[in-house]
């Protein structure tokens, strides 16, 4: 089954009101980023699903590796977990997901 591709959604992280790992207002910087994994869809040349994980260019760093090498992967792999957690929540909130 191919990965599940919404550039809608991944849009919506220019509106987030901040990064939602740090809580860094958003200023512009805020994007959509992809999980780093295997089991979550990514694989040679192709990008994980589309699940929105909204973070600033530092906190995307980080959980990329490129800031912070020294990180674990699980210290990395819980700051987009957190972020994806934290970005449903406020689409949620927002009313920017509407579940039927």
């Amino acid at each position: 089954m191919p990965n599940y591709r919404n550039q809608k959604l991944l849009d919506l992280a220019r509106s987030a009101p901040h990064c939602m790992y740090c809580s860094e207002p958003n200023h512009g910087q805020v994007v959509s980023c992809h999980m780093n994994s295997l089991k979550h869809g990514k694989g040679m040349g192709i990008k994980p699903h589309d699940i929105p994980c909204y973070l600033c260019k530092i906190c995307h760093s980080m959980a990329d590796g490129t800031m912070a090498p020294k990180m674990t992967r699980v210290e990395r792999d819980n700051i987009l977990y957190e972020g994806v957690y934290n970005t449903f929540l406020w689409l949620l909130r927002d009313g920017r997901l509407e579940v039927k």
